[in-house]
This record gives C-alpha cells, structure tokens and sequence, in this order.
C-alpha cells in the first residue's frame, strides 16, 4: 500500500515538473517575440521620424529656386513676373487690401492672340521711373483704360503698390514739388473732376497727399473748386493744375 502511495506521489510531481516547464517555455516564448515586436515597432518609428524630418527639408531645386528669385535684378525680377514665372503682391488703392497678382492680370498685344485681346487688360512697358523717390526706378504697365500698373521690385519680390482701379481711380504719375506722385483721377463722370496725389517713400510708405478738382453735381455750369477740404477759386485752381501736371 505505502509502495503505490509513494508510486502516485512520484507520478504527481512528475507531472506538476512537466507542467512548470512547459508553462516556462511558454512564458519564455511569448517575451521573445514581445521584445522583437517592440524593437521592431522603434525600428519602424525610428524610420519614420527620418523620413518625417528629410520631408521638413526643401527639395534641393526648390531651395535652388529661392536663391535664384533672391539674386535677381529689380529688371529681372520684372521680367520673370511679366513672363508668368513668379507671383506679386498687389496693393489696394482703396484700402488696406492685398492679394496676389501674375501675368493672367494684363495682356501684351505681341503674344496675346487677336480674337482674345481685351483692352481693358492690353498694357505696354513704359520706361522706368524712380516712383517712390528712392533713387532707385520702378516699373510701370500702362493700360490705355486704367492707366498705369507700379511695380517696385526688389529683395526678391516683386509688389504692385499702385494701379488704376476703375475709371473712378485712372492711375498715372506726376512730378511735382521736388518729387514724383503717384495720381489717382476721375476725369470721365459727370458731376465732377478729382486728382488724388499720393508720395511714397522707399518703403512704399505715402509719406504726403493732396486733393483737388471741381464738382458741378446739377450740371449747371458753375463749379466749385476745392484742395484737400478747402475751396478756392477757379484762378486758384487752374495755377495749382499747371504746378501738379505741366511744370517739371
């Protein structure tokens, strides 16, 4: 009797050592694929933190691109936005609006077909003129309907500070008092007759304006003249008008 209890005892422990190590095994087998999973997953991470950051860095003909614009003359600076290929900033008259401009803007009668010329987007190169006073010239398209286009080119970029917008706001240049203004006029409408001069400085800033013209509302023949929010008389007026446009 002992002897058969002895022989389930021995049985029993028998069984319970296989039963230990094979659940060790087990155990030890579900660490080791644990820990390659884990290095695996860093190694994938790793991976894409790498090709994350090479991704932040510019494309070496893009970087390229950017040194070009950079080193470009104010004339060729003009020239690459009139051939379409870079962009300018526009600025309002009006306001304080910006938007982005390029060549769709405007049409040259040389590479524009015939059937799809618009005048009022026709324009021609004018020579360059020091707009801004700065010593430095500024280039100008001139539009037969809204006057002149005035690009300040420079540092790499190229912004249209002043344009005709409308036939309220025809834009041209004059020289007057020492310098150049931009003038924004009205001359088409009925009911009156207003020049706007603004003066820039070398940060496109207006650094002075006047106003002036005359308004006949009802059409009856007699005008009032004015500058700025003063008026003044006819004699006035005309003396002012050959200083601001026919005296250089």
């Amino acid at each position: 009797m002992r002897r058969k209890q002895k022989r389930i005892i021995s049985i029993t422990t028998i069984i319970v050592a296989i039963l230990l190590i094979t659940g060790y095994g087990v155990w030890f087998f579900m660490q080791s694929n644990n820990v390659d999973d884990n290095t695996e997953i860093a190694q994938n991470q790793e991976k894409q933190d790498v090709t994350l950051k090479d991704s932040e860095v510019p494309m070496a003909g893009e970087e390229k691109i950017d040194t070009d614009i950079a080193e470009m003359s104010p004339e060729e600076l003009f020239q690459a936005f009139c051939d379409g290929k870079i962009k300018a900033e526009a600025r309002s008259y009006y306001d304080d609006t910006t938007w982005t401009m390029d060549n769709t803007y405007f049409q040259f009668e040389d590479s524009t077909p015939e059937e799809e010329l618009d005048v009022t987007m026709l324009v021609e190169k004018m020579e360059p003129v020091d707009l801004d006073n700065d010593g430095e010239v500024e280039f100008i398209l001139q539009n037969p309907v809204y006057g002149d286009m005035c690009f300040d080119c420079k540092d790499g970029k190229v912004v249209c500070f002043s344009q005709g917008e409308g036939t309220a706001a025809m834009c041209s240049y004059t020289k007057y008092d020492g310098a150049y203004w931009i003038v924004h006029s009205d001359t088409t409408h009925g009911g009156r007759c207003t020049y706007e001069l603004s003066k820039f400085n070398g940060d496109l800033e207006v650094t002075d304006s006047l106003r002036f013209g005359w308004e006949d509302w009802e059409d009856t023949g007699v005008k009032s003249y004015y500058k700025d929010d003063n008026e003044i008389s006819e004699t006035e007026y005309e003396e002012l008008y050959k200083k601001v446009f026919e005296e250089k």
